[in-house]
């Protein structure tokens, strides 16, 4: 076998839409993502020109607060804040999803008989990733939800910076045609990009699922060796906490300008984390059946083994006198060794990830809400709690 098909090339993950549209603006150049160059230039055109439109136009700071762009802070959480965490998550996420994709051959997992599956999964992943019809796609898909935002908004869900809405008509200030035009498509473009990614990611642990890959049941992972794909999970945290900051955007807004009580919004904070959990941690359930043969197979086989170890162990030294060279016999070492395997075995998990790696997910998730929770709390005892922490 070559050497390149020993060492397959990695499924590029970081490079999903607008891929095509960002490498034309020379964004992405050499292969390199330029991710910190890139957040920073979506902050700098999803919110910085917001900004200066509506200090131009009067809307930067008003007396009805509501109104005030720099009060809306769902609109910083948008642009401000989760479209640059949405291109910085590319440096975390994408490198641990390559390198899981590439690990089902380096670990030996893949038969040699299923080699060029694993080959055709790769290069199909690759070419989606990439697909100029999905991005195109995307940017469709992206202002038409943006049309369908604003046909399914009323004038009073609207801050006046935007423009008013009479009559079913939009009378936009520049800030807002901005908004509509550049700054949200923009941020929906970025979400579907990570949408597509999601799926591509899912399609690719599914055909690893239906080959017949060399699971171990009595693998110290207690997962046949399956366990570094639970590890995408704590890779997707930040995209969590994105999924949480443009949720909790929306909640502060209905908190300090409407006078809503935060604790309201409890059911809605857990269900943005159990949101996040169910979109990230589904993918490798497509490992669940695989994993149940494994540990069927595995019970009866190390299970057998054991039990005819075992009666030969207890046929050999449970009689007689038990003196200090019994205790001594080497024969002891092995029979430890195979229950400890046979042990790893019954304990063997039918879910390819752990439970912290669920709580990371969520607490991601409502990391953002905790600023919203402690406004719930009376300042003068909030400060007598600082205080005790601090004295």
């Amino acid at each position: 076998m070559s050497e390149a098909a020993a060492v397959p090339e990695q499924v590029p993950f970081e490079y999903a839409p607008p891929y095509r549209f960002e490498s034309w603006l020379g964004l992405i150049r050499g292969g390199s993502p330029r991710v910190v160059r890139r957040a920073v230039l979506a902050a700098g055109i999803g919110w910085l020109p917001l900004a200066v439109l509506t200090l131009l136009h009067g809307d930067f700071m008003r007396p009805d607060h509501a109104n005030a762009f720099i009060l809306d802070f769902g609109a910083h959480a948008r642009f401000l804040i989760a479209a640059p965490l949405l291109i910085l998550a590319e440096s975390l996420c994408a490198p641990r999803l390559a390198a899981i994709a590439r690990h089902f051959s380096t670990a030996g997992l893949v038969a040699e008989a299923d080699r060029p599956a694993y080959e055709r999964a790769v290069d199909s992943t690759r070419r989606l990733l990439t697909s100029g019809a999905a991005e195109i796609a995307a940017f469709v898909l992206a202002y038409a939800l943006v049309a369908a935002v604003i046909m399914g908004k009323s004038d009073t869900e609207i801050p006046l910076w935007h423009g008013s809405i009479t009559g079913g008509r939009l009378a936009a200030t520049p800030a807002g045609w901005w908004g509509l035009l550049v700054s949200l498509p923009l941020l929906l473009l970025l979400q579907l990009g990570w949408l597509w990614r999601i799926g591509l990611w899912t399609r690719f642990l599914w055909l690893m699922s239906r080959m017949k890959l060399r699971l171990i049941p009595s693998h110290p992972d207690h997962a046949g060796g399956l366990k570094f794909v639970g590890y995408s999970l704590e890779a997707f945290a930040p995209l969590a906490f994105a999924c949480g900051v443009l949720a909790a955007g929306v909640v502060l807004n209905q908190v300090v300008h409407r006078g809503a009580s935060p604790t309201q919004f409890r059911y809605l904070a857990l269900g943005v984390a159990a949101f996040a959990v169910l979109l990230f941690g589904v993918p490798p359930l497509v490992f669940v059946r695989r994993l149940l043969q494994a540990h069927h197979r595995g019970v009866l086989a190390y299970g057998e083994f054991a039990g005819r170890a075992g009666c030969e162990f207890e046929h050999k030294w449970l009689v007689g006198a038990v003196d200090e060279q019994t205790l001594r016999s080497p024969d002891f070492a092995p029979t430890n060794s195979l229950y400890a395997i046979t042990a790893n075995v019954f304990a063997m998990s039918r879910i390819p990830f752990e439970t912290r790696s669920v709580a990371i997910l969520a607490g991601a998730a409502l990391l953002p809400f905790v600023p919203i929770a402690l406004l719930a709390v009376p300042v003068d005892v909030l400060l007598r709690k600082l205080g005790g922490f601090l004295i």
